[in-house]
């Protein structure tokens, strides 16, 4: 097995220099990696010195090359490269940043990549001969098994910087909100309760244009046997929370996709098929109501900052548009048995509604 451990500096090194710098060095034959890498403790292969690898994201992972002997040849091909021992932490690790090792084999380039997921434990990524979609944790390139002493140089790096404010999401949707210490979510409002197991970072908010697109429906919190029976457990009011309202409200009887907002969207599946949209918990939907009225800087990312306090420009941007703010959209929070709140996106302003209003609703997730 070949195993090797690259340490990198604390330099950081842009997306496109790097990859010039890093294809035009191999394509010359000159200084690419520092050390020496060993397969099946066989003499080592001579990788160059004087070249460091640098990532913004951690200063040390492990690239194995996992080898198999061909029944037919009983030669030694090499049919599995695997990266791991990654940090794996979002905002301050590599989670939900992209890897890319280059591959130098019989004097051709070859290339994958992945994007990290985020987990409290190292996964391994796999660059092999199958490919799968769960989870990102196999490239989407094939690898064609090479004999082991074809392998003649490698290099591993690690880029961009995770979603932003306005990218789009896992779900197909645009981000609207970003933590940098996360926050907890899902079905048990817990640390774990993320598609990925630990804690989430974003929020996105389901798209109106492009494939499979969500358009606003008019609803109302609960079907009209319900509009003055409380609902365990749907009070949470803070990020993370509206999942977990979301679930009570649809576990309460008699509520339905026609008569109930939370029904409503769970429904709702998105461009990439994902089950997880609820809606948005009061700071939820105070939140994405910052984000399309066009605030920035602290005026989004301060909670304590609401929607109505300061003038924002309507954002036109793709994502944002769409509201319609002729009429108040619902949150999940309940706030008394026969009220919940709600916001009105053009002013920002706050309210409690009837729950048998039919005020607007819009799908978000969180990842």
């Amino acid at each position: 097995m070949l195993i090797r451990r690259f340490k990198a500096n604390r330099a950081r090194i842009g997306k496109a220099g790097f990859l010039l710098s890093l294809f035009a060095l191999f394509g010359v034959g000159g200084v690419v990696a520092a050390n020496n890498i060993s397969i099946n403790s066989a003499a080592p292969l001579s990788l160059s010195a004087g070249y460091t690898f640098a990532t913004s994201c951690d200063e040390s992972v492990t690239l194995n090359a996992i080898t198999a002997i061909d029944a037919a040849s009983g030669q030694l091909y090499v049919a599995t490269i695997a990266l791991s021992n990654i940090d794996q932490t979002p905002i301050t690790g590599c989670g939900y940043k992209n890897a890319e090792v280059a591959l130098r084999i019989n004097g051709q380039m070859t290339y994958a990549s992945w994007t990290i997921i985020p987990s409290t434990t190292s996964d391994t990524f796999s660059f092999t001969g199958a490919t799968t979609s769960t989870n990102n944790k196999y490239a989407a390139t094939l690898l064609t098994p090479f004999q082991a002493d074809g392998l003649t140089n490698v290099a591993v790096r690690t880029f961009g910087s995770g979603y932003q404010i306005g990218d789009i999401g896992p779900g197909g949707g645009r981000v609207f909100y970003v933590s940098t210490t996360g926050f907890n979510c899902g079905l048990n409002y817990s640390a774990t309760g993320s598609p990925y197991g630990t804690k989430c970072y974003y929020l996105e908010a389901a798209s109106t244009t492009g494939t499979s697109a969500w358009t606003d429906i008019g609803r109302s919190f609960s079907a009209a046997s319900n509009i003055s029976t409380a609902v365990t457990g749907a009070d949470g009011y803070d990020i993370g929370y509206g999942y977990q309202n979301s679930l009570d409200i649809a576990a309460q009887a008699g509520n339905t996709a026609a008569d109930s907002a939370a029904v409503a969207v769970f429904a709702y599946r998105g461009p990439n098929n994902l089950s997880d949209w609820y809606l948005p918990s009061r700071t939820e939907l105070s939140q994405m109501c910052k984000w399309q009225r066009g605030f920035t800087g602290t005026n989004l990312t301060n909670l304590n900052i609401l929607c109505n306090a300061v003038s924002g420009t309507v954002n036109s941007g793709v994502g944002a548009a769409g509201f319609l703010d002729s009429n108040s959209y619902w949150s999940s929070t309940e706030q008394t048995s026969a009220n919940a709140l709600d916001v009105r996106m053009g002013n920002g302003t706050y309210g409690g509604g009837g729950k048998g209003s039919t005020y607007w609703v819009r799908p978000i997730r969180a990842f």
